[in-house]
C-alpha cells in the first residue's frame, strides 16, 4: 500500500481556536492608517474620535420667517394680533441662517400677516427657540462622536465632515491568502470542464466574498497539487 498521510491525533475546536488567537500578535497585524474622512465608510476606527467643532456652529433659524425675540409675540391671539416692525421687532431670515444676537425665535413666513410699511402681524405667541437649531444641536466640540474599533457607516461619514474631523485613524484592512489543495482540484480561472474525479475549485471564492464583506482584502493562488 502507498504511504499516505493519515490525522492520528485532533484537538477540540476550541483548543484549536485558543491556539491561533494566543499565536496571533493582533498590534503586529493590524497596522492603523489615516485616510480622507469622505473615503473611510466600511473602515473600522482605530481610535475614539472627538469632535472638533460643533454643529452647527451658530443659532441657526430651521424656517423660512422671521427671526423675533418670543418674549415680544406672548400677548399675540386670534383676533388679537401682534404688531411687529422691521428691524426693530423682526428680522427676516432663511432655513439655515444666522439667528440675530438679540432674537431668540422664527416665526414661519406663512404665520405672519404683511400690515404695510414693514408691518407684520401675528395671532400666535411664539416661544423660545421656536424653529431655531441651537449652537451644538446635531454635535457638541470635545464629545466623542464615533467610538474605537466602530465599522464606519455612510451617517458617520455625515457626522465626521459636521465635526470639522477630515481625516480618521483607521485599522488598515487584514489581508488573507486562500491557498486551494488537491491533485482533484481545477482552477475555476481556467474555464475547466472536470473528468471522472476532478471537481472546480469554488470553496476559495465564497470564503473571499465573506472576508470582503467583513472589510478585509482576501487573495487567492491558484490550487496547489497534494505532493507540495
Amino acid at each position: 500500500m502507498d504511504e499516505r498521510n493519515i490525522y492520528l491525533q485532533t484537538i477540540p475546536v476550541d483548543e484549536a481556536v485558543a491556539r491561533a488567537r494566543q499565536a496571533l500578535d493582533r498590534e503586529a497585524l493590524m497596522g492603523v492608517e489615516r485616510v480622507p474622512a469622505q473615503l473611510s465608510c466600511g473602515r473600522v476606527t482605530a481610535q475614539a474620535v472627538i469632535a472638533r467643532c460643533s454643529s452647527p456652529t451658530f443659532h441657526a433659524a430651521a424656517m423660512d420667517g422671521i427671526a423675533v425675540r418670543a418674549e415680544s409675540t406672548f400677548q399675540a391671539r386670534e383676533g388679537s394680533p401682534v404688531t411687529l416692525k422691521k428691524g426693530l421687532d423682526y428680522v427676516e431670515v432663511n432655513t439655515g441662517h444666522p439667528l440675530p444676537p438679540d432674537m431668540d425665535a422664527v416665526i414661519m413666513i406663512e404665520h405672519v400677516v404683511p400690515a404695510g410699511d414693514g408691518l407684520l402681524q401675528v395671532e400666535a405667541p411664539a416661544f423660545p427657540w421656536q424653529h431655531v437649531r441651537r449652537i451644538g444641536e446635531d454635535i457638541v466640540a470635545t464629545e466623542m462622536i464615533i467610538p474605537q474599533n466602530q465599522t464606519l457607516s455612510a451617517y458617520d461619514v455625515g457626522a465626521l465632515l459636521s465635526a470639522g474631523i477630515f481625516e480618521v485613524e483607521v485599522h488598515e484592512p487584514l489581508r488573507l491568502t486562500f491557498i486551494p489543495t488537491g491533485d482533484e482540484v481545477l482552477d475555476f480561472a481556467a474555464c475547466p470542464t472536470p473528468a471522472a474525479g476532478q471537481v472546480i475549485e469554488s470553496n476559495s471564492q465564497v470564503f473571499e466574498a465573506v472576508v470582503r464583506s467583513w472589510g478585509a482584502e482576501p487573495r487567492r493562488v491558484p490550487p496547489v497539487p497534494d505532493d507540495r
